[in-house]
């Protein structure tokens, strides 16, 4: 008899345990599987919202500018990503990303508030101030393509 309930209660212990074991596996794979469906959404999202955005840079292009950059070139691109920024996708900019993104929008904007182009909006832009501008942008597409892992070299 002994020996029956011992085997009954082993066994009781060894179902418990492996129930137990099963149910935080079971939890843990859910967790898992909900983590990186919910990072794929968010990729995708922040892939259609950046590819949203950087059409809206062509005009201030390091290379190969189709015309001159002026103010009324600066206040639209402005315009644009200002509306980018709150309609879209402001809320995909990871903070790698954002950093780069408010120091082009502050150089910009630096740009804007001088009057004399906001005087003669045709007048071209100095070069110096553009490239500093450009720069920050450079920075902001490394970024943003960080950010998509677009750029990454491959193994396989």
């Amino acid at each position: 008899m002994a020996d029956t309930l011992q085997s009954v209660l082993i066994g009781a212990a060894s179902g418990a345990v492996s129930a137990l074991i099963t149910y935080y596996a079971t939890r843990a794979r859910s967790r898992l599987d909900l983590s990186v469906t919910q990072e794929t959404a968010i990729h995708q999202a922040r892939l259609d919202a950046y590819k949203k955005l950087w059409p809206m840079f062509e005009d201030l292009a390091r290379y190969g500018r189709a015309q001159p950059v002026t103010y009324e070139i600066l206040k639209s691109v402005s315009d644009q990503t200002r509306g980018w920024y709150y309609e879209e996708g402001g809320l995909y900019l990871t903070p790698a990303s954002r950093d780069p993104y408010f120091r082009w929008k502050r150089a910009l904007q630096a740009l804007l508030d001088d009057a004399a182009f906001r005087n003669d909006p045709k007048r071209e832009i100095p070069k110096e101030a553009v490239d500093e501008m450009t720069g920050i942008l450079s920075e902001l597409h490394k970024n943003l393509s960080d950010d998509l892992d677009t750029r990454r070299t491959r193994l396989f």
